[in-house]
């Protein structure tokens, strides 16, 4: 069956230009080539945050280099460990609001879907916030075409997980309500997607699904204790695709370690 809309998503690369690094840029081409070897190709990609460790130039110039051999739109949003401005100005442009440090924003065509991203980052801390702007936004943006297959994005998932320290660095509750609100009212939306949790997660917020994506290098330890602990656990992307008949499937694809 063929899809209306393909959406190819890759998460929390965390490229790091540092002594330190363990293979994030390795990681990310990896992902990247897998993308491209799918068959159909995609409609268009999305990386849902963290994108960089260090949030300089340096390394967005280097992410940009790493995604530069994909052949279709792709469409970043920023992540707690990156800086909006710095984001913008090596990915903005095009659909993507507002200039220098103001929250990143756009509304999309994937195929015969819509993509609405959202900035849930908060300068300078983990955890992520949905103001009243940005849900006036929101609610704004999906009244604009609310007969159009949504799928809504952000960095942190508006879901719990069960594991304290990457909850206490997520939407809080009364965001998480505020946004199911604005969602109830469009049935348009589809699917959430997000990032930010560093494993493969789905939920329901409200009657809405919800799905985190994996990262491209390291995943989150279930067992983890006080502290976040990631580890070389497979990568992989997903695969978000729209039917006839309006319904959104998503498939999670591992991608090769080491494939050259």
């Amino acid at each position: 069956m063929p899809a209306l809309a393909l959406l190819a998503q890759l998460s929390d690369p965390h490229i790091d230009l540092g002594p330190g690094d363990t293979g994030s840029a390795e990681a990310l081409a990896a992902a990247v080539r897998a993308v491209m070897a799918l068959d159909p190709a995609p409609d268009a990609v999305l990386v849902s945050g963290d994108l960089t460790n260090a949030a300089d130039a340096r390394s967005y110039e280097r992410v940009h280099e790493l995604l530069a051999p994909l052949s279709v739109p792709t469409h970043v949003l920023p992540g707690n460990h990156d800086d909006r401005a710095g984001l913008r100005a090596r990915f903005g442009g095009g659909a993507v609001e507002g200039s220098g440090g103001e929250p990143f924003r756009y509304a999309v065509r994937c195929g015969a879907a819509r993509l609405v991203g959202c900035d849930t980052t908060v300068p300078g801390r983990p955890d992520g916030r949905l103001d009243g702007a940005a849900l006036a936004w929101l609610e704004t943006t999906l009244a604009a075409e609310p007969a159009m297959p949504t799928i809504v994005a952000m960095h942190h998932a508006p879901l719990l997980l069960g594991i304290g320290p990457m909850d206490a660095i997520g939407l809080p509750e009364a965001n998480r309500a505020a946004l199911a609100g604005v969602l109830g009212r469009f049935a348009c939306v589809r699917r959430v997607v997000a990032g930010h949790v560093h494993r493969a997660t789905f939920g329901l917020l409200g009657a809405c699904p919800v799905f985190a994506c994996p990262s491209t290098h390291l995943q989150l330890r279930l067992d983890t204790g006080p502290d976040i602990d990631l580890e070389p656990a497979p990568p992989a992307f997903a695969l978000h695709r729209l039917l006839p008949g309006g319904e959104v499937v998503t498939l999670l694809q591992p991608v090769e370690q080491g494939a050259g």
